[in-house]
C-alpha cells in the first residue's frame, strides 16, 4: 500500500515545526521581565539600600545581583534570602581576601537571615558567601 505524497510531506512538516519549536524552547535564557535584574542565570543586577534595608537572595549557587548600593555613613541590615537547598551566608570585606568588615550568618536552605552592616566610607567593598566563594559582587558605598 502507498502513503499519498500529501500525507508524507504534512507530516515531515509537523516534525520539522515540532523541532524547530523545541531548539527555539532550549535556546530561550528564560527571561521573565517581571523578574528582579540578575535572577536569571546570575548576570547581575544591582540592589539599592532603600531605608536602612536591602534584600538579596540566593539561588542554584548564584546570588540574585552582583552589586548592592549603599549611602556612605549609614549603617543597612542585608536580608538574605536563601531560596537554595545549599547553605549560604554573605559577608562584607574592605576587599577581595581582605578584612572582614561584617561576617553573616548562616542561612541553611530555605531559611533567611540578617547581616548588619556598620556604617562605611564612600568606597568599592567586596561581598561574598563564604562557603561558596565563586558567589560574590561588589558593594558600592557613595556619598
Amino acid at each position: 500500500m502507498q502513503t499519498p505524497s500529501f500525507a508524507l510531506r504534512r507530516g515531515a512538516l509537523l516534525t520539522l515545526a515540532l523541532i524547530t519549536g523545541m531548539t527555539l524552547a532550549a535556546c530561550s535564557g528564560g527571561d521573565d521581565p517581571s523578574e528582579p535584574a540578575g535572577t536569571n542565570g546570575g548576570t547581575g543586577g544591582t540592589a539599592t539600600v532603600a531605608n536602612g534595608a536591602v534584600e538579596i537572595s540566593a539561588d542554584d549557587l548564584e546570588f540574585n545581583v552582583t552589586t548592592i548600593e549603599a549611602t556612605a555613613g549609614e549603617a543597612f541590615t542585608i536580608t538574605l534570602v536563601n531560596d537554595d537547598s545549599a547553605p549560604h551566608n554573605i559577608s562584607i570585606f574592605d576587599e577581595e581576601g581582605g578584612t572582614v568588615l561584617s561576617l553573616g550568618p548562616t542561612a541553611e536552605g530555605g531559611q533567611t537571615v540578617e547581616t548588619e552592616v556598620e556604617a562605611l566610607e564612600p568606597g568599592t567593598y567586596y561581598f561574598v558567601c563564604d562557603i561558596h566563594p565563586e558567589m560574590n559582587g561588589s558593594l558600592v558605598v557613595s556619598g
